[in-house]
Protein backbone atom coordinates (compact mmCIF):
# COMPACT_ATOMS: atom_id res chain seq x y z
CA UNK A 1 0.00 0.00 0.00
CA UNK A 2 1.29 3.44 -0.65
CA UNK A 3 3.04 5.30 2.15
CA UNK A 4 1.16 8.43 1.49
CA UNK A 5 -1.88 6.88 2.97
CA UNK A 6 -0.28 6.35 6.35
CA UNK A 7 1.29 9.81 6.39
CA UNK A 8 -1.99 11.39 5.54
CA UNK A 9 -3.59 9.61 8.49
CA UNK A 10 -0.92 10.77 10.85
CA UNK A 11 -1.27 14.28 9.71
CA UNK A 12 -4.99 14.18 10.19
CA UNK A 13 -4.57 12.76 13.59
CA UNK A 14 -2.14 15.55 14.54
CA UNK A 15 -4.53 18.12 13.22
CA UNK A 16 -7.28 16.83 15.36
CA UNK A 17 -4.99 16.82 18.38
CA UNK A 18 -3.96 20.42 17.88
CA UNK A 19 -7.53 21.49 17.45
CA UNK A 20 -8.47 19.86 20.71
CA UNK A 21 -5.68 21.68 22.58
CA UNK A 22 -6.53 25.11 21.22
CA UNK A 23 -10.32 24.86 21.38
CA UNK A 24 -11.42 24.33 24.99
CA UNK A 25 -14.43 22.14 25.45
CA UNK A 26 -17.63 23.82 26.49
CA UNK A 27 -18.03 21.55 29.53
CA UNK A 28 -14.55 22.13 30.90
CA UNK A 29 -14.16 23.15 34.56
CA UNK A 30 -13.63 26.82 35.42
CA UNK A 31 -10.40 27.95 37.02
CA UNK A 32 -9.90 27.62 40.79
CA UNK A 33 -10.37 31.34 41.53
CA UNK A 34 -13.70 31.46 39.81
CA UNK A 35 -14.93 28.48 41.80
CA UNK A 36 -13.91 30.12 45.09
CA UNK A 37 -15.80 33.29 44.23
CA UNK A 38 -18.90 31.33 43.50
CA UNK A 39 -18.61 29.50 46.83
CA UNK A 40 -18.39 32.83 48.76
CA UNK A 41 -21.79 33.84 47.53
CA UNK A 42 -24.51 32.39 49.74
CA UNK A 43 -26.82 30.41 47.53
CA UNK A 44 -30.37 31.56 47.57
CA UNK A 45 -32.53 29.05 49.33
CA UNK A 46 -35.43 27.63 47.56
CA UNK A 47 -38.89 28.82 48.51
CA UNK A 48 -39.56 25.51 50.03
CA UNK A 49 -36.52 25.76 52.32
CA UNK A 50 -37.46 29.34 53.28
CA UNK A 51 -40.82 28.16 54.39
CA UNK A 52 -39.22 25.48 56.50
CA UNK A 53 -36.82 27.90 58.17
CA UNK A 54 -39.67 30.29 58.91
CA UNK A 55 -41.57 27.46 60.50
CA UNK A 56 -38.55 26.57 62.61
CA UNK A 57 -38.19 30.14 63.81
CA UNK A 58 -41.84 30.33 64.70
CA UNK A 59 -41.47 27.07 66.59
CA UNK A 60 -38.61 28.62 68.56
CA UNK A 61 -40.82 31.48 69.84
CA UNK A 62 -43.11 31.14 72.83
CA UNK A 63 -46.63 30.57 71.62
CA UNK A 64 -48.89 33.57 72.07
CA UNK A 65 -51.98 32.56 73.91
CA UNK A 66 -54.99 34.77 74.13
CA UNK A 67 -55.75 35.16 77.82
CA UNK A 68 -59.17 36.31 78.93
CA UNK A 69 -59.31 39.97 79.98
CA UNK A 70 -58.87 40.36 83.71
CA UNK A 71 -59.68 44.09 83.72
CA UNK A 72 -63.36 43.41 83.84
CA UNK A 73 -62.89 41.17 86.87
CA UNK A 74 -60.70 43.80 88.57
CA UNK A 75 -63.30 46.45 87.89
CA UNK A 76 -65.92 44.27 89.46
CA UNK A 77 -63.66 43.69 92.48
CA UNK A 78 -62.99 47.45 92.76
CA UNK A 79 -66.68 48.14 92.69
CA UNK A 80 -67.21 45.57 95.41
CA UNK A 81 -64.41 47.10 97.56
CA UNK A 82 -65.44 50.70 96.92
CA UNK A 83 -66.66 52.52 100.05
CA UNK A 84 -70.12 53.96 99.99
CA UNK A 85 -69.27 57.34 101.48
CA UNK A 86 -72.87 58.44 101.83
CA UNK A 87 -73.79 55.44 103.93
CA UNK A 88 -70.41 54.92 105.65
CA UNK A 89 -70.63 55.36 109.40
CA UNK A 90 -68.30 57.84 111.09
CA UNK A 91 -65.41 56.22 112.90
CA UNK A 92 -64.67 57.32 116.49
CA UNK A 93 -61.56 59.38 117.08
CA UNK A 94 -59.03 57.99 119.51
CA UNK A 95 -56.14 59.28 121.59
CA UNK A 96 -53.90 58.75 118.57
CA UNK A 97 -55.84 61.48 116.77
CA UNK A 98 -55.29 63.99 119.57
CA UNK A 99 -51.99 65.39 118.18
CA UNK A 100 -53.61 66.26 114.86
CA UNK A 101 -56.61 67.90 116.52
CA UNK A 102 -54.27 69.77 118.83
CA UNK A 103 -52.42 71.00 115.74
CA UNK A 104 -55.66 72.48 114.39
CA UNK A 105 -56.27 74.20 117.72
CA UNK A 106 -52.75 75.64 117.61
CA UNK A 107 -53.39 77.00 114.12
CA UNK A 108 -56.40 78.95 115.40
CA UNK A 109 -54.30 80.34 118.24
CA UNK A 110 -51.62 81.49 115.80
CA UNK A 111 -54.23 83.31 113.72
CA UNK A 112 -55.72 84.94 116.82
CA UNK A 113 -52.28 86.07 117.95
CA UNK A 114 -51.51 87.54 114.53
CA UNK A 115 -54.74 89.53 114.67
CA UNK A 116 -53.55 91.27 117.83
CA UNK A 117 -50.92 93.20 115.91
CA UNK A 118 -53.30 95.53 114.04
CA UNK A 119 -54.75 96.77 117.34
CA UNK A 120 -51.45 98.48 118.16
CA UNK A 121 -51.46 100.15 114.75
CA UNK A 122 -55.04 101.31 115.26
CA UNK A 123 -54.10 102.80 118.63
CA UNK A 124 -51.17 104.65 117.05
CA UNK A 125 -53.44 106.05 114.34
CA UNK A 126 -55.95 107.11 116.98
CA UNK A 127 -53.19 108.88 118.91
CA UNK A 128 -52.10 110.83 115.85
CA UNK A 129 -55.68 111.69 115.01
CA UNK A 130 -56.32 112.91 118.57
CA UNK A 131 -53.26 115.15 118.38
CA UNK A 132 -54.63 116.94 115.31
CA UNK A 133 -57.30 119.43 116.26
CA UNK A 134 -59.83 119.27 113.44
CA UNK A 135 -63.53 118.93 112.87
CA UNK A 136 -63.09 115.40 111.54
CA UNK A 137 -61.26 114.28 114.69
CA UNK A 138 -64.22 113.01 116.76
CA UNK A 139 -65.84 111.29 113.80
CA UNK A 140 -62.57 109.65 112.78
CA UNK A 141 -61.95 108.40 116.33
CA UNK A 142 -65.46 106.97 116.48
CA UNK A 143 -64.80 105.06 113.25
CA UNK A 144 -61.54 103.69 114.64
CA UNK A 145 -63.45 102.61 117.73
CA UNK A 146 -65.80 100.56 115.55
CA UNK A 147 -62.84 99.08 113.65
CA UNK A 148 -61.05 97.88 116.75
CA UNK A 149 -64.25 96.43 118.19
CA UNK A 150 -64.79 94.42 114.99
CA UNK A 151 -61.20 93.22 115.23
CA UNK A 152 -61.77 92.07 118.80
CA UNK A 153 -64.94 90.26 117.71
CA UNK A 154 -62.99 88.31 115.09
CA UNK A 155 -60.36 87.42 117.67
CA UNK A 156 -63.12 86.05 119.88
CA UNK A 157 -64.25 83.80 117.02
CA UNK A 158 -60.69 82.48 116.58
CA UNK A 159 -60.46 81.83 120.31
CA UNK A 160 -63.78 79.97 120.17
CA UNK A 161 -62.55 77.58 117.48
CA UNK A 162 -59.40 76.83 119.45
CA UNK A 163 -61.31 76.27 122.69
CA UNK A 164 -63.80 73.88 121.08
CA UNK A 165 -61.00 71.72 119.68
CA UNK A 166 -59.13 71.76 123.00
CA UNK A 167 -62.28 70.65 124.84
CA UNK A 168 -62.79 67.79 122.38
CA UNK A 169 -59.23 66.63 122.96
CA UNK A 170 -59.88 66.58 126.69
CA UNK A 171 -63.04 64.52 126.15
CA UNK A 172 -61.17 61.95 124.07
CA UNK A 173 -58.38 61.79 126.67
CA UNK A 174 -60.98 60.96 129.30
CA UNK A 175 -62.18 57.98 127.26
CA UNK A 176 -65.18 59.45 125.47
CA UNK A 177 -65.81 58.14 121.97
CA UNK A 178 -66.64 60.90 119.50
CA UNK A 179 -68.03 59.53 116.26
CA UNK A 180 -69.62 62.73 114.97
CA UNK A 181 -66.48 64.87 115.06
CA UNK A 182 -67.40 67.25 112.25
CA UNK A 183 -71.03 67.80 113.32
CA UNK A 184 -70.12 68.28 116.96
CA UNK A 185 -67.34 70.70 116.10
CA UNK A 186 -69.56 72.89 113.94
CA UNK A 187 -72.38 72.74 116.48
CA UNK A 188 -70.19 73.79 119.41
CA UNK A 189 -68.62 76.62 117.42
CA UNK A 190 -72.06 77.89 116.44
CA UNK A 191 -73.22 77.78 120.06
CA UNK A 192 -70.13 79.68 121.23
CA UNK A 193 -70.56 82.37 118.56
CA UNK A 194 -74.23 82.78 119.47
CA UNK A 195 -73.32 83.12 123.14
CA UNK A 196 -70.74 85.80 122.31
CA UNK A 197 -73.23 87.74 120.18
CA UNK A 198 -75.63 87.89 123.11
CA UNK A 199 -73.07 89.62 125.34
CA UNK A 200 -73.33 93.32 126.07
CA UNK A 201 -70.71 95.86 124.99
CA UNK A 202 -69.23 95.94 128.49
CA UNK A 203 -69.06 92.16 128.66
CA UNK A 204 -67.18 92.07 125.36
CA UNK A 205 -64.69 94.93 125.74
CA UNK A 206 -64.60 96.24 129.32
CA UNK A 207 -61.76 93.98 130.47
CA UNK A 208 -60.02 93.64 127.11
CA UNK A 209 -56.45 94.90 127.35
CA UNK A 210 -56.23 95.88 123.69
CA UNK A 211 -59.35 98.02 123.95
CA UNK A 212 -58.07 99.58 127.16
CA UNK A 213 -54.79 100.56 125.45
CA UNK A 214 -56.77 102.07 122.58
CA UNK A 215 -58.84 104.23 124.92
CA UNK A 216 -55.84 105.12 127.04
CA UNK A 217 -53.80 106.33 124.06
CA UNK A 218 -56.57 108.75 123.10
CA UNK A 219 -57.21 109.97 126.63
CA UNK A 220 -53.57 110.72 127.33
CA UNK A 221 -53.45 113.04 124.32
CA UNK A 222 -56.67 114.82 125.22
CA UNK A 223 -55.93 114.96 128.97
CA UNK A 224 -52.14 114.84 129.36
CA UNK A 225 -52.01 115.77 133.06
CA UNK A 226 -54.87 113.72 134.48
CA UNK A 227 -55.36 110.07 135.28
CA UNK A 228 -57.55 108.02 133.02
CA UNK A 229 -60.93 107.22 134.58
CA UNK A 230 -62.30 103.65 134.81
CA UNK A 231 -63.33 101.97 131.58
CA UNK A 232 -66.94 101.98 132.76
CA UNK A 233 -66.98 105.72 132.00
CA UNK A 234 -66.37 105.03 128.30
CA UNK A 235 -68.88 102.19 127.83
CA UNK A 236 -72.52 102.94 128.69
CA UNK A 237 -74.36 100.45 130.82
CA UNK A 238 -76.85 98.16 129.04
CA UNK A 239 -79.59 95.77 130.08
CA UNK A 240 -77.94 92.66 131.46
CA UNK A 241 -74.91 94.46 132.87
CA UNK A 242 -74.35 93.99 136.57
CA UNK A 243 -73.17 96.70 138.91
CA UNK A 244 -69.56 97.82 138.55
CA UNK A 245 -67.19 95.71 140.59
CA UNK A 246 -63.61 96.19 141.69
CA UNK A 247 -62.23 94.39 138.66
CA UNK A 248 -63.87 96.90 136.36
CA UNK A 249 -62.42 99.83 138.25
CA UNK A 250 -58.89 98.44 137.95
CA UNK A 251 -58.96 99.08 134.18
CA UNK A 252 -58.26 102.81 134.32
CA UNK A 253 -58.18 105.22 137.20
CA UNK A 254 -54.37 105.29 137.31
CA UNK A 255 -51.72 107.38 135.64
CA UNK A 256 -49.33 105.50 133.39
CA UNK A 257 -45.74 106.13 134.44
CA UNK A 258 -43.43 106.69 131.51
CA UNK A 259 -40.30 107.41 133.50
CA UNK A 260 -37.75 104.78 134.38
CA UNK A 261 -37.62 104.21 138.18
CA UNK A 262 -33.84 103.82 137.92
CA UNK A 263 -32.96 106.74 135.62
CA UNK A 264 -35.92 109.05 136.37
CA UNK A 265 -36.07 109.91 132.67
CA UNK A 266 -38.42 108.82 129.92
CA UNK A 267 -38.22 105.12 129.21
CA UNK A 268 -35.90 104.03 126.44
CA UNK A 269 -36.25 100.56 124.91
CA UNK A 270 -38.46 99.60 127.85
CA UNK A 271 -38.47 96.15 129.45
CA UNK A 272 -41.50 95.21 131.56
CA UNK A 273 -41.45 92.74 134.44
CA UNK A 274 -44.03 89.99 134.14
CA UNK A 275 -44.07 89.68 137.95
CA UNK A 276 -45.12 93.21 138.94
CA UNK A 277 -45.75 94.88 135.54
CA UNK A 278 -43.27 97.69 136.23
CA UNK A 279 -41.20 98.93 133.29
CA UNK A 280 -37.59 100.07 133.11
CA UNK A 281 -35.18 101.35 130.49
CA UNK A 282 -33.46 98.36 128.95
CA UNK A 283 -29.86 99.41 129.65
CA UNK A 284 -30.69 100.47 133.24
CA UNK A 285 -32.34 97.20 134.29
CA UNK A 286 -29.60 95.13 132.66
CA UNK A 287 -26.98 97.11 134.58
CA UNK A 288 -28.87 96.40 137.83
CA UNK A 289 -28.65 92.63 137.28
CA UNK A 290 -25.08 92.71 135.99
CA UNK A 291 -22.80 90.48 138.04
CA UNK A 292 -25.64 89.18 140.21
CA UNK A 293 -27.48 85.90 140.41
CA UNK A 294 -30.98 85.13 141.51
CA UNK A 295 -33.96 87.47 141.85
CA UNK A 296 -33.70 91.10 142.88
CA UNK A 297 -36.18 93.38 144.59
CA UNK A 298 -38.13 95.59 142.22
CA UNK A 299 -36.55 99.07 142.12
CA UNK A 300 -39.95 100.75 141.63
CA UNK A 301 -41.07 102.77 144.64
CA UNK A 302 -43.52 100.92 146.89
CA UNK A 303 -43.08 97.52 145.16
CA UNK A 304 -41.88 94.63 147.31
CA UNK A 305 -41.90 91.91 144.66
CA UNK A 306 -38.76 90.23 143.36
CA UNK A 307 -37.92 89.05 139.86
CA UNK A 308 -35.02 88.08 137.62
CA UNK A 309 -33.85 89.62 134.39
CA UNK A 310 -35.49 86.72 132.56
CA UNK A 311 -38.87 88.04 133.75
CA UNK A 312 -38.28 91.31 131.87
CA UNK A 313 -39.40 91.33 128.26
CA UNK A 314 -39.53 94.07 125.59
CA UNK A 315 -42.70 96.18 125.51
CA UNK A 316 -43.17 97.56 121.97
CA UNK A 317 -46.56 99.13 122.76
CA UNK A 318 -45.09 101.09 125.65
CA UNK A 319 -42.13 102.14 123.49
CA UNK A 320 -44.53 103.60 120.90
CA UNK A 321 -46.34 105.55 123.61
CA UNK A 322 -43.08 106.98 124.90
CA UNK A 323 -42.14 108.14 121.40
CA UNK A 324 -45.55 109.79 121.04
CA UNK A 325 -45.00 111.59 124.35
CA UNK A 326 -41.59 112.77 123.21
CA UNK A 327 -43.13 114.22 120.05
CA UNK A 328 -45.84 115.99 122.03
CA UNK A 329 -43.30 117.41 124.43
CA UNK A 330 -41.18 118.61 121.53
CA UNK A 331 -44.18 120.32 119.92
CA UNK A 332 -45.16 121.87 123.24
CA UNK A 333 -41.62 123.19 123.71
CA UNK A 334 -41.66 124.70 120.23
CA UNK A 335 -44.96 126.38 121.01
CA UNK A 336 -43.59 127.84 124.23
CA UNK A 337 -40.50 129.12 122.46
CA UNK A 338 -42.66 130.71 119.79
CA UNK A 339 -44.85 132.40 122.38
CA UNK A 340 -41.79 133.66 124.22
CA UNK A 341 -40.40 135.20 121.05
CA UNK A 342 -43.70 136.96 120.40
CA UNK A 343 -43.70 138.44 123.91
CA UNK A 344 -40.13 139.71 123.51
CA UNK A 345 -40.96 141.35 120.20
Amino acid sequence: MPVATSSRRRKATHQVSSDIEEDQPTQARAPRDEVDDDEDEAPRPFKKEKGKSAVKKEKGKAPVRKEPKVEDEDDEDDEDDRIDIDNFADQPITKDDAPRINGFASDWKIIEKAMRQPSAVISAVATSMAEVASEEGPEGLAELDRVIRNLLDMQAVMTGHSKVLSDMIQSVAQGEQITDLNDRYLSLVAEMNAEYDQKTTRQKYLKNEQYFNFKESIYEVEHPKSAMPPMTDFIPREAGDESDDDDDVVMGGVTQEYKCPLMMTLLKDPLTSSVCNHSFSGDAIRELFKGTRGPQKCPASGCSKTFTLAHCTPNPALARKVKAIEKRQARAQQQEDSDAEEVID
